[in-house]
């Protein structure tokens, strides 16, 4: 059996300053938007499902049990949900009947991120992937300009 692997885009999206000096980059984190498409209907559908994906996703990289998890069951089916560690938060809404998730992952490091979005993807088994990156964190620079 040949294994296939997702296809994966990922867009990164920069933040200018409005003005020279106006603004001063600090990153404080990496935010990942992210689709997932064509996934199993039973990996999306019962929250219970969901949740245990989610804590498997976060858990191995963040070396802790110390996580909070939230979720919705939607009827018949369907889930959001919302976990978080101290370190990383994930938040996802699925539509299963479509074999769809939209995802947040918030981490401190970009390498964090990825290794739970690639956490998450051996769990929830999406055909497709679609990533759109985020660095947050930006101040105002109060020096001289």
């Amino acid at each position: 059996m040949r294994v296939v692997e997702p296809l994966c885009q990922v867009e990164r999206f920069e933040i200018t300053p409005a003005q020279q000096g106006a603004l001063k980059r600090s990153i404080w984190g990496y935010h990942l938007i992210v689709e997932f498409w064509n996934s199993p209907f039973e990996l999306l559908a019962k929250a219970k499902t969901v949740e245990k994906a989610l804590k498997s996703a976060i858990n191995p990289f963040n070396g802790n049990s110390n996580t909070r998890a939230i979720s919705y069951q939607f009827q018949p089916f369907g889930v959001s949900a919302q976990i978080s560690s101290g370190r990383a938060y994930i938040y996802i809404h699925t539509w299963p009947e479509n074999g769809y998730s939209a995802i947040d992952i918030i981490a401190e490091t970009k390498e964090e991120a990825y290794k739970i979005l690639k956490n998450l993807q051996k769990h929830l088994k999406p055909q497709n992937v679609y990533v759109a990156e985020i660095s947050r964190g930006i101040s105002e620079d109060w020096g001289e300009t």
